[in-house]
């Protein structure tokens, strides 16, 4: 509490030229301080944020008082992450999950809709007031799940590209939405809003086509690079608010336009910090929003929190079974899901203003978009965790055939080598060995690599390498050598596990990001462990041949590579 009031007084103090300088200042070292705290304790960093929304909002210590200035940064912060999502995706790949995506997300839609809507008016409320919630139930996070599937490098996976699918459906609706409640209902007001969207998807196709050119001058200067990749992401979104559509949209047919880009990885790379800071100012401002409910608006919260974290996972889990995918897709996808939109705030701020709702309903809805948004953060940080434990529902479905993922080209189960992700270090060392392909299988959980090594008849099986049902075809007890490059420190130790207890003498690599978790993956039983920023693709290979003279000769490696490690680690600390 004496903190407390220091930080009161102190902002009390601040000159008024410098009061946004502190009031963004005081923000980021707070965020940081709880950040750190929870990334000791091993937990999703993004709640750490609204944690700090919440303390220095209007709910307790009313630091911060320019609110407006700050959600205004935040709203940067998604237009930068939404950019860098659409960079990441191509239309093409898009079109793959096009039919469940587009007819399952319509259905979803109007399904929550109208049983938010059913919900809310059995419970009394009457007017314009259930079509809000109706809207705010059926809408998910573009900003939240893109943020977290980016971490978790699962944009460019089967179900990663199924939810953005249905993501794009819900951001299309909202849009619809907005439009026509900020009008007089007109049918002649809709076709206004549609003919601006109309136009800005030429506008967009133009900006696409001259982008390249532009982008190829300027590659040669690190500054230029950013200032044009910024410029193109600002007039995209510019045109998109001229066309009466949200920025989301804009920003990410920005990013869609550059998928194809030469330059795409130096963007990338470029624009992240900026995306992180401005993404860390969006969660805070999240925060700062949030307002306690009063005593009868308790029941409807309850009713609408069980909608949205319960029913709508569960309607995408069985429309994405029902489309052909396995279950392990669908639950994936529907768990990614369970939460509220950031156009919640646009929707129910419209509605507020123009009094279609109260302001007791207003705080309802914020509530309930803050808090599912927190919950997704645990939803998909411990996905593979729940899938095990929550998936039994689907298992009704059980007789559907999962048409869309039969995706392998094996002959015999038999294989020397057995490389877990062909991505990065996995293509270089398939390349290595790529005049003895018939001796290595491929697991990817990338349908497009697995499409693509099917295509070279290159042994492939797409899948988790951690679920039961792809180690089964893969067939532990009969390799001799198993490489991982996948850097999940805590599935690799699971894997090393399940390969010994099947295979006590295989020879097992692994990839790790940091010398702690080699050492820790050497403790537990790996053979080798790679460390990127070390080692090459080149180098890997090395290993693997060496291995393939006996356990001897990977013995010596692994001595030789501990006491190297050993030596870079006093280095460093």
């Amino acid at each position: 509490m004496v903190l407390f009031q220091f930080l009161q007084n102190f902002m009390t103090g601040v000159p008024p030229e410098l009061i946004i300088l502190t009031e963004i200042g005081v923000m980021i070292i707070i965020a940081t301080f709880l950040a750190f705290i929870v990334k000791m304790s091993k937990q999703p960093l993004i709640p750490a944020y609204i944690l700090t929304g919440i303390l220095i909002g209007p709910l307790f210590l009313g630091l911060i008082k320019d609110t407006e200035l700050i959600t205004s940064l935040s709203q940067i912060g998604v237009a930068f992450l939404i950019f860098t999502a659409g960079i990441e995706i191509k239309l093409k790949k898009l079109r793959e999950v096009g039919k469940v995506s587009s007819i399952g997300g319509t259905i979803q839609v109007v399904t929550l809709f109208f049983l938010a809507f059913l919900v809310a008016s059995w419970l009394g409320f009457s007017g314009m007031a259930p079509t809000y919630i109706g809207l705010v139930v059926a809408l998910s996070s573009t900003m939240i799940v893109i943020a977290l599937l980016a971490e978790k490098k699962e944009i460019n996976s089967l179900h990663g590209r199924i939810i953005i699918g249905f993501l794009l459906i819900q951001d299309i609706a909202a849009i619809i939405a907005l439009a026509v409640l900020s009008s007089d209902l007109s049918m002649g007001s809709i076709a206004i809003v549609l003919g601006k969207a109309l136009l800005f998807g030429v506008f967009a196709i133009v900006l696409s086509k001259i982008g390249n050119p532009i982008f190829r001058k300027a590659a040669d200067s690190k500054e230029l690079l950013l200032l044009v990749s910024i410029s193109f992401l600002f007039l995209f979104t510019i045109g998109a608010s001229f066309a009466g559509l949200s920025l989301v949209i804009g920003a990410f047919f920005a990013g869609v336009a550059l998928a194809n880009s030469d330059y795409k990885t130096e963007i990338q790379g470029n624009i992240g910090p900026l995306r992180e800071f401005f993404a860390v100012i969006f969660f805070v401002a999240l925060g700062m929003q949030l307002n306690l409910i009063s005593r009868g608006f308790v029941t409807l919260f309850l009713i609408l929190f069980g909608l949205v974290i319960i029913v709508k996972p569960l309607l995408i889990m069985f429309l994405v079974r029902l489309f052909g995918y396995k279950k392990r897709t669908a639950f994936l996808t529907g768990n990614a899901l369970a939460q509220t939109s950031e156009f919640s705030f646009i929707i129910v701020t419209l509605g507020f203003t123009m009094g279609h709702i109260s302001a007791e309903l207003f705080s309802t809805l914020i509530l309930l978009t803050i808090l599912t948004m927190s919950f997704t953060t645990y939803f998909i940080s411990y996905e593979k965790k729940l899938v095990n434990w929550l998936s039994w529902p689907l298992n009704i479905l059980e007789g559907i055939k999962s048409k869309e993922e039969e995706l392998e080209f094996v002959k015999g189960n038999d294989k020397e080598i057995v490389i877990f992700g062909c991505h990065r270090i996995g293509s270089l060392i398939l390349k290595e060995f790529e005049g003895h392909k018939n001796d290595v299988l491929i697991v990817d959980y990338n349908p497009q690599i697995i499409r693509s090594l099917m295509d070279k008849k290159v042994p492939c099986i797409y899948g988790d390498y951690m679920h039961q049902e792809v180690l089964d075809k893969v067939n532990l007890k009969n390799s001799k050598i198993f490489v991982s490059t996948i850097p999940d420190f805590d599935d690799n130790i699971s894997l090393i596990r399940k390969i010994r207890g099947e295979n006590p003498k295989a020879v097992i690599i692994i990839v790790a990001e940091r010398i702690s978790e080699a050492t820790e993956l050497y403790t537990q039983g790996a053979d080798y462990v790679i460390l990127p920023k070390f080692i090459s693709g080149e180098k890997a290979s090395d290993v693997i041949r060496k291995a393939k003279k006996g356990r001897g000769e990977i013995s010596r490696l692994k001595n030789v590579h501990k006491k190297y490690l050993n030596s870079v680690h006093r280095l460093l600390w």
